[in-house]
């Protein structure tokens, strides 16, 4: 999120800055009740397998993750069908 610095999955669209993939959480954290943390990758070089990455449940068609994949791309976190 731009304005707190703060992160959550990335979204198809949006204003606040979570429609920018720009990391890979590497474990699941519970962050229901309150903010949690977490060890992330925020720029390569990295290799992190496709089936792996989880986004927004608005990210529900192959052209978004596209584009989610090209954006962490772009950061030298390269998607791959296996890693």
């Amino acid at each position: 999120i731009t304005a707190s610095g703060k992160m959550k999955l990335s979204t198809a669209t949006g204003t606040d800055g979570a429609q920018n993939a720009a990391g890979v959480l590497l474990y699941g954290v519970d962050a229901t009740g309150a903010d949690a943390s977490g060890l992330v990758i925020l720029r390569g070089p990295a290799i992190v397998s496709k089936s792996a990455l989880v986004f927004d449940p608005s990210v529900d068609d192959a052209t978004k993750t596209a584009a989610k994949h090209a954006q962490l791309t772009a950061l030298g976190i390269i998607p791959r069908d296996t890693a």
